[in-house]
């Protein structure tokens, strides 16, 4: 099992050393901080890797428009490294700025949608900066046993998955991207710790975390409250880093009562994440997720949701480029809205080796009560990596 968790992380170990079949050119890399980034890595134990991706959006609705740009900085220092244990400090910082006349959940309303265009909705204030993760990572490599403690971003820790991780990699919508329909996707963030061992090709884990924390900062003082996500995975790898890798894994959590007491979103209440990911060779791979809340907890206004796919890692013999169809179903919270069905596809292109352009499709039938025929959402998305 990689020591840090499936799809967002691994932006760090890949990042871009490994492009190299480019559609504009190869000439941007800057080999000088290519060649100073390895040296850090290799000498000092320091990787890092900052990510801007603006988006734009336009719908087939009331001819609005959307449009947003994301920042995020990773930062991993490894220390302590020796030959039975080895420390590390991972840091993730996440900015984004609302350029449009309104937010996402807004624009998603507009077209008559339940789930959210992008991974979830942006802040009304227009710009949203938080600490998503700060923690220390002690891993014991003999024994296969590690543990995290800090600030921790559940969304990305449990039952996540290589396909269906970051609106600014590959799919956008929220079921496609983000871990909507599970009771600890309404507030990630917060204070924690977690453990994991594996065994062979088998690994189980456990954690609790702050469930009631404010998402714009590290918040010490609602740890002490007494509300915490409980959550557990365990999972089967096989082939790692093989052609034909192999993840499936189950993830349950509960969730104290938090915040309002009149809302039902605020319930005490158990979710059930299934996930998992099939590398067929290593031009294609698919995808399949679960998710499921329980005894009246709402999560972002989904019940259940569900999607699968397929990925081409290498389509028209393009290496670096993505290659994504995915299918979606969200069912709602609210009894008077209906279950939405959709379907997304990208086409992740590399221009140079530090910048992609993602043209993106969507198509639904909106679940919004009174609403009838089917949705188009046409997206532009590019990524910058340094």
């Amino acid at each position: 099992m990689a020591q840090l968790p499936e799809g967002r992380y691994e932006i760090m170990t890949d990042k871009l050393f490994g492009v190299s079949d480019t559609h504009i050119t190869d000439k941007l890399s800057f080999p000088e901080l290519s060649t100073w980034e390895r040296r850090m890595s290799r000498g000092f134990g320091f990787d890092y890797a900052f990510v801007n991706a603006p988006i734009f959006q336009a719908g087939s609705e009331s001819g609005d428009a959307y449009a947003d740009n994301e920042m995020d900085l990773y930062l991993r220092w490894r220390v302590g490294t020796g030959d039975k244990s080895s420390g590390t400090i991972f840091f993730w910082g996440t900015w984004v700025q609302t350029f449009s006349s309104q937010p996402n959940g807004e624009f998603s309303e507009s077209q008559g949608l339940i789930t959210t265009t992008i991974s979830a909705g942006t802040d009304p204030k227009k710009s949203f900066t938080a600490p998503s993760a700060l923690w220390w990572q002690q891993s014991f490599d003999k024994s296969g046993f590690l543990y995290r403690t800090g600030q921790l971003y559940a969304t990305s820790l449990w039952g996540n998955n290589l396909y269906t991780f970051d609106d600014r990699e590959g799919f956008m919508n929220s079921v496609l991207s983000n871990n909507v329909g599970l009771p600890w996707a309404d507030t990630p963030r917060g204070l924690g710790g977690m453990a994991q061992q594996t065994i062979g090709n088998i690994y189980i884990a456990a954690g609790i975390q702050d469930a009631n924390g404010k998402q714009d900062q590290i918040d010490v003082d609602s740890f002490t409250d007494g509300n915490f996500l409980y959550a557990g995975e365990i999972g089967y790898n096989s082939n790692i880093n093989g052609a034909n890798e192999g993840r499936y894994k189950l993830a349950l959590g509960y969730v104290d009562k938090t915040k309002d007491p009149n809302s039902s979103e605020e319930d005490s209440g158990w979710g059930l994440a299934l996930s998992i990911r099939q590398e067929i060779n290593e031009q294609m791979g698919l995808f399949a997720q679960y998710r499921r809340t329980f005894d009246g907890r709402v999560a972002l206004g989904i019940k259940t949701a569900a999607n699968a796919g397929i990925v081409f890692n290498q389509p028209g013999g393009f290496r670096d480029d993505a290659l994504g169809i995915g299918l979606l179903y969200a069912a709602p919270s609210n009894p008077d809205d209906d279950s939405e069905y959709g379907a997304e596809v990208y086409w992740r292109l590399q221009l140079t080796p530090r910048l992609d352009i993602t043209p993106d499709l969507q198509l639904y039938k909106p679940g919004q009560a009174n609403t009838s025929g089917v949705v188009a959402i046409g997206s532009l998305r590019f990524r910058y990596v340094l």
